[in-house]
């Protein structure tokens, strides 16, 4: 006796003579006629699943089901792995990936201060040295007594009051040059100057009936002008 098999679940067919496999209900030859169809309301066998007409094993839709799990994971970790990789702050860092140096806030600047190298150059023959100022000279000081004695022959008395006849003729203008009514020229004799400021001089002044009075005296002098003065006749 031969036994043979169905072709579309491969359940043992004991009768050949069957029209349909005693399993799912299909023919032996895969040739459905419409007689032997069952409606699409019939209840499948243990172990299949009906879709319209058909009866389908659960394994072959378990099958297509992991199938298509399959093929989304696969995708998922495809699409996944294209990305840029993130890393965990013990992974090691990639080759040619730029460190960024730590920010100390408290770190002194690296800029250093250095102070100009004086110049020590001698001067060139070119240079002229600036002269000092120099304090008043005898000669100045000489200069002074005689333009004043000058400004009175030249009954000048303003002139002569400003350059020291204020500090040697008294308080009074008009007294001190009153004074000098009577003479009608001063004439100035060995005029030496001691030192810078000082001056020693002799006097001369002739009076208007013609008589001359000889005087002799020391002047000191002070920035042009005369300060002081110690004169007597002889």
């Amino acid at each position: 006796m031969t036994v043979s098999t169905c072709i579309y679940c491969g359940a043992r067919r004991e009768d050949p003579a069957a029209s349909s496999c005693p399993n799912c209900g299909m023919p032996p030859d895969g040739v459905v006629s419409p007689a032997a169809v069952p409606p699409a309301w019939a209840p499948a066998r243990h172990g299949y699943v009906r879709i319209g007409a058909t009866a389908l094993p659960l394994w072959l839709l378990w099958l297509v089901a992991g199938l298509l799990v399959a093929g989304g994971v696969t995708a998922y970790l495809l699409t996944g792995t294209s990305s840029e990789p993130s890393y965990q702050a013990d992974d090691p860092v990639p080759a040619g990936t730029p460190s960024a140096e730590p920010f100390s806030p408290s770190a002194p600047p690296t800029d250093t201060y250095a102070p100009a190298v004086p110049d020590t150059s001698l001067p060139t023959v070119g240079d002229t040295p600036t002269a000092p100022a120099s304090s008043p000279s005898a000669e100045d000081a000489s200069a002074t007594v005689r333009e004043y004695y000058q400004d009175i022959n030249a009954r000048d008395f303003t002139a002569a009051w400003d350059l020291g006849g204020k500090n040697i003729g008294g308080s009074s203008f008009s007294t001190w040059s009153s004074g000098f009514a009577s003479t009608s020229y001063i004439a100035l004799t060995a005029v030496n100057a001691d030192s810078a400021g000082r001056v020693d001089a002799v006097l001369h002044a002739t009076q208007s009936d013609g008589s001359v009075r000889v005087y002799h005296g020391t002047y000191t002098v002070s920035d042009g002008v005369i300060v002081s003065a110690d004169i007597s006749q002889d």
